[in-house]
Parts: C-alpha cells; sequence; structure tokens
C-alpha cells in the first residue's frame, strides 16, 4: 500500500446523501490500485491487473490487516506446535514401513496374507481422514485445543493396545481404525491454525509457515524410524509400539500448550455439509487432485523400504531408505513452501507432482542398487508430499476463510478414501515370486501416472481460479463468490495460459 492509502481520509457521499467516511487513496489510485496476492485470500480477485473500488480496498486492507504474519509471539509458537503434532502424526506414520516389513518377513501373525499387513497401513492413514466433516462439526461444538486434547488420547489408545495384539483383527481395530482416528482428531483440527496466522504471496510468510510446519512431519520420520528400528531388533514390535505410543503423548500435549486458534477473528463455520461447497467445481477439482496425488503418495512411502530388500539389501539399508525420505522432507518443504510464496501454491505444487512423476520413471524404474534408491528417496522425499503444505492455501483461495473447514473436509475425505485402498493397490500391483526389484516394476508407473494426473487436476483448478475471479470482481461475500458459474470453455483456454497470475 502506498502512503497516499495510509495518510488521508475522504468521505464519499452516497446517492441517498448518508456521508461515509473512509480512508485510503483518491480516486485517481483506486483506479490504478493493484491487488497485492495476500489480499487475494478475501477478495480472490486476481486477475493479471484487477481495478477495484475504493470500498471493496478498504474492506480488503481492515481484514487483511488482522493477520499477525510474524514468526514471533503465538504465530512462532503455533507454527512449533503444528510441526509437533505433524511429527507425531504423520512423522511417527511414516515408521509404519518398519513395522509393515515385520509382520511380513517374521511371520508375526501365521497364515496373514502381505495384502492384510496393507490394509492396517491403509486404515491408520484413512480411517480417520475419510470422517473429516464430522471431525470439523466436532471441533466446532468443543473447541480446537479440546479435539486435538481427544485425538491424542485416542492415538495413544490405538498404539499402546495394539502392543498387545494377538490375532491380525485387534490389529485392524487398534493400530489401524483407532490410531487413524486420534491422528485425525490432531492432525484436520490443526490445519486451520497457520492460513489464521500468516498472510500468503509475496511479502507473506503463510506457504513457509506451512512448510516449517511441514518439516515436523520429516523429523518425526526420521526419528520413529531410526529410533523404533534397534527397539524394534532387540525387543520386539510390541515394546517398539509402547515406546513410540509414550512419545506421541508427551509430546502432543506439549504441543497443545503452544498453539492459538483465531477463530474469535475469522468466525469460521462448522457444519458436516455444505452444498454450496460441495457443488463447487473448484471443490471438486482439489479432491480429485488429492486422490491422484494420495494413490501415489502412499504407495511410494509404505513401498521403498520392502523395494529395497528386494534387492538383495537388509532391514538395516531398507530402513535407511525410508528415512531418507523423510530427510528429504525436512528441507524440501519449508523450500517448497518459499516458492509457492512467490509463484503461487497450484504453480508451486504443479511442477512439483511433474517432477516426482519423472523421477519415478526414470529413476526407480531402472534402479538397480542402494545408492540410486537413496539418492531416489532423498529427492523424493522433498517434492512427494508437498500437498501437505500447500492443500491449506488453496483451499482458502478456492473457498476462503469462514468456510475453510468445511472445504478442508471435503478434500480430506478424498484423502481418507484413498489412502485407505492406496497400500492395497500397491501390494497387488507387486509381482509375486522370489524378491526382485522387478516386482515393483507395475507399481512404479503407477506412481508415476498418479502424480501426471495430479499435476494435471491442478492445471484445470488454475485456470478455473484465474476465470472464476475475474469473474467475481466487486462480489463482497465469499458465498457469492462460491456460486460463480464458470464457463468450462474459458477454463480450458486459461488451463496454460502464463502471465501475471500468481496461483
Amino acid at each position: 500500500m502506498g502512503d497516499a492509502q495510509k495518510n488521508h481520509t475522504r468521505t464519499v457521499v452516497e446517492s441517498n446523501g448518508e456521508k461515509i467516511t473512509q480512508s485510503g487513496n483518491s480516486p485517481e489510485e483506486d483506479e490504478n490500485y493493484h491487488l497485492e496476492y495476500d489480499e487475494l485470500v478475501y477478495e480472490e480477485a486476481n486477475m493479471a491487473n484487477p481495478k477495484i473500488n475504493l470500498e471493496t480496498v478498504q474492506t480488503i486492507k481492515s481484514l487483511n490487516s488482522e493477520i499477525p504474519d510474524k514468526f514471533s509471539g503465538w504465530g512462532l509458537s503455533s507454527t512449533i506446535g503444528c510441526g509437533i503434532m505433524c511429527f507425531n502424526t504423520w512423522g511417527s506414520n511414516a515408521a509404519y514401513a518398519l513395522y509393515l516389513q515385520d509382520y511380513i518377513n517374521n511371520y508375526i501373525f501365521p497364515g496373514s496374507r502381505e495384502i492384510s499387513f496393507a490394509v492396517i497401513g491403509g486404515l491408520t492413514f484413512g480411517s480417520g481422514v475419510i470422517l473429516s466433516p464430522f471431525i470439523n462439526y466436532f471441533v466446532g461444538m468443543i473447541g480446537l485445543k479440546p479435539a486435538i486434547l481427544v485425538g491424542t488420547l485416542v492415538q495413544f489408545l490405538g498404539v499402546l493396545l495394539a502392543s498387545y495384539a494377538t490375532k491380525l483383527w485387534h490389529l485392524y481395530c487398534t493400530q489401524g481404525v483407532l490410531q487413524g482416528l486420534g491422528m485425525a482428531l490432531i492432525a484436520v483440527p490443526s490445519m486451520v491454525i497457520i492460513p489464521q496466522c500468516f498472510k500468503g504471496g509475496p511479502g507473506g510468510k503463510r506457504n513457509l509457515a506451512s512448510g516449517l510446519m511441514n518439516a515436523g512431519t520429516g523429523i518425526g520420520g526420521i526419528v520413529y524410524n531410526i529410533g523404533m528400528e534397534p527397539i524394534l531388533t532387540k525387543h520386539g514390535w510390541n515394546w517398539a509400539l509402547r515406546t513410540q505410543a509414550i512419545m506421541c503423548l508427551v509430546l502432543n500435549l506439549i504441543a497443545i500448550l503452544l498453539i492459538k486458534s483465531r477463530d474469535d477473528k475469522v468466525t469460521p463455520v462448522y457444519k458436516v455439509y455444505d452444498m454450496t461447497v460441495f457443488s463447487t467445481f473448484g471443490s471438486q477439482i482439489m479432491m480429485l487432485w488429492m486422490i491422484f496425488t494420495l494413490l501415489g503418495y502412499v504407495v511410494l512411502m509404505y513401498n521403498l523400504g520392502d523395494f529395497t530388500r528386494s534387492m538383495g539389501y537388509g532391514t538395516k539399508e531398507a530402513s535407511v531408505v525410508s528415512t531418507t525420505v523423510s530427510v528429504g522432507i525436512i528441507y524440501g518443504r519449508p523450500g517448497i513452501g518459499r516458492v509457492a510464496d512467490i509463484i503461487g501454491p497450484i504453480q508451486a505444487t504443479i511442477i512439483a507432482s511433474w517432477i516426482v512423476a519423472l523421477l519415478a520413471f526414470a529413476m526407480w524404474l531402472p534402479c538397480k542398487n542402494y545408492a540410486t534408491a537413496v539418492v531416489f528417496a532423498l529427492f523424493e522425499g522433498s517434492l512427494m508430499g508437498t500437498c501437505w503444505l500447500t492443500l491449506p492455501t488453496i483451499n482458502g483461495a478456492v473457498i476462503g476463510l469462514r468456510k475453510f473447514g468445511i472445504g478442508m473436509a471435503m478434500s480430506l475425505i478424498a484423502v481418507g478414501g484413498s489412502g485407505i485402498i492406496s497400500p492395497i493397490i500397491g501390494i497387488s500391483l507387486k509381482s509375486g515370486g522370489a524378491p526382485s526389484r522387478s516386482q515393483y516394476r507395475n507399481p512404479t508407473i503407477f506412481v508415476g501416472c498418479c502424480y501426471l494426473g495430479a499435476g494435471l487436476a491442478l492445471c484445470i483448478l488454475r485456470g478455473w481460479i484465474i476465470v472464476r475471479n475475474r469473474l467475481a470482481v466487486g462480489l463482497k461475500t465469499e458465498d457469492d463468490r462460491l456460486k460463480v458459474r464458470v464457463p468450462a470453455r474459458e477454463v480450458l483456454l486459461s488451463t496454460f495460459t502464463w502471465g501475471n497470475d500468481k496461483v
């Protein structure tokens, strides 16, 4: 904003004679005013050269100025707290690759098939997340921190009880469903905190903060993979699970003390279902994007360790490869977050998705040795989970902040459903017979195709947002913008155009 906006006021006389005093640009300055990217989170009028009226500028300025956008105080504290929760949810879940190998290779539950253990991994990932609309409503009923506390206790019970399992269905109920529900009760509510505390776009810190938060997933993956492996080897899977349960409980309780939401400022809507949100094409294409991404993501995450074993290496080498994925997450997600703030979250995610697909075909498919597997895991780890840090920002651009939770819940239904079935798909695509790297040819091709599809879905979403925002200029409420009908022909014409649109 220029000094003219800050240092003078003027009175506008409406047609009914009422006087309204406003501070900001002169009419000439207003005519040439260009929206900043972070202001588009509220106005969503993203055009190459948007011209808007003074009243709209003042409204946006007021809303936007309320976002702290500082790595200090509660902003910094909440980022650390959310990072710890990522550490103990998706980070700890990365260690399931260790348990999966142990269950399969040491015949922990005799008579069980490999696909049965893949189902457990799918339930852990998706059984709770698929209930996101109900979790969103639950948060509205009891509050954000109490909901996360409930999730912390449920996750603790799920992992602890799993350590006493004697039958396969015990693991389904505990390590699968109960742990998955607990993780979702922690992860889903925490997703709204960063967008409330930081602005997006050039000059904003939202995607950088999301990247730092998501780096907790990588650190957790390293700690839980490296930390649980010797316990599992020396004392068995039972004690590894008990140790993991206690660590998650203590650290999540600390995280709850560190976070703070701004629900009193944003006044979010907590509903199980909203027809306006669901019927919006942008919401539907976001779900398609997440389906493609999660189908590839989970297959890649859960199978790299066993792929390493199929080349003739041992448990230690397989654990290192799985851990290297988490190392990539630590440096990759903050870096991608910064890039997303500069060029736009959708454009950054398209590039990341297509690089993941390219590496799957160019490195994983011909991989023949341990060194290549490590380098591949490092590269893929830095990029394959880009959706986790850009989804909140993209959702805010499509849905807005008041119904942010509803929009996230709709996308997370796709995450949950895909997360449940993708490990089963990965195991089913694996060829039978003696262990060899050729067993993973079909899963590799599947992962590459999924990420190609994810990038294409985002190209369509990008075109839709550009056209929708052009048509939405002048609309003042988020509900009005959600109801804008966007012609398919214009979306297709804008899908691959490159200009000043940072979406």
